[in-house]
């Protein structure tokens, strides 16, 4: 296990966590003013524990915001409400899965820990800061139904959960949309910043260029994928070992979870099954 604190203008980080099971698990939990974006695994509360709490009471942490359920962004947030006694925020959407809990595979509760439940409020669609600017919630879909983003336009900054990641993804868990994924990526970026503060790699300087290199690599990667499947009628299979290659490492310590044939077929959702929902919707 290790940590590394980051400090960028107005904000301070920390990225915590381990690699494990051919993963690298750390994440990153944020601080900008009184508020703390994401908490981190829940196997690192030691390291989230210092971070959130090494600064006099003046300046310490009045509220945290999540960006959505995954136990490595929302892991430590019941204790944190519990130590601190603050309100913790998140978006409608991660609720009840907040509260309730969610089944994880073996591979999350073994890379990552076990999070508590943990009652949190419906974040608002606009968030002031101690210095006197805004942070703006911003809906963006794709890697969950209810991930969220948070804009400190006034910064130049997006707090990018994992919209971001890499400018050229390879898996995609099972639970992601790539056409989904793309439509948020375009929709953030109709926003005004320049530094993405990504939830896994830390700062991207470049993070609006970054994210507009993705959006293009993903719309080139589902349309080679559309077309192979509907006028070269390949399976997803095939398509996959042509265009990315044999499965890797990640497939199997995740069990199929994170998966190269996940990104592929999610690819042509939007041909067998969102086509027709638009379909379904205008008719």
């Amino acid at each position: 296990m290790s940590s590394e604190r980051i400090t960028y203008g107005p904000v301070e980080g920390l990225r915590a966590g381990r690699y494990g099971l051919g993963l690298d698990a750390k994440a990153v939990c944020y601080r900008i003013g009184r508020t703390l974006v994401d908490t981190g695994p829940p196997n690192q509360w030691r390291a989230v524990r210092r971070f959130a709490t090494d600064q006099d009471e003046a300046h310490g942490i009045d509220r945290v915001l999540l960006t959505h359920h995954h136990e490595d962004h929302a892991g430590n947030a019941a204790r944190l409400q519990e130590l601190l006694d603050v309100p913790v925020y998140a978006p409608e959407a991660s609720l009840d899965r907040l509260r309730d809990g969610v089944s994880l595979g073996t591979y999350r509760w073994v890379v990552w820990g076990r999070p508590r439940p943990v009652e949190a409020e419906p974040v608002p669609d606009t968030l002031p800061l101690s210095d006197g600017t805004t942070l703006r919630t911003l809906p963006a879909p794709g890697h969950t139904d209810d991930m969220v983003c948070y804009l400190a336009d006034a910064h130049d900054l997006l707090f990018a959960a994992d919209l971001y990641v890499t400018r050229r993804p390879q898996y995609l868990r099972a639970e992601e949309h790539a056409p989904r994924l793309i439509e948020s990526i375009y929709d953030v970026l109709e926003h005004d910043f320049r530094t993405v503060l990504c939830g896994h790699r830390g700062v991207v300087e470049d993070g609006r260029q970054a994210l507009a290199e993705k959006v293009k690599y993903m719309e080139a990667l589902c349309g080679v994928v559309k077309r192979r499947h509907r006028y070269d009628k390949l399976a997803v299979p095939e398509i996959t070992d042509e265009i990315l290659g044999r499965e890797g490492m990640l497939y199997w310590v995740s069990g199929g979870d994170f998966s190269k044939h996940n990104l592929i077929a999610s690819c042509l959702d939007d041909v067998e099954r969102g086509a027709g929902q638009i379909v379904t919707e205008a008719s």
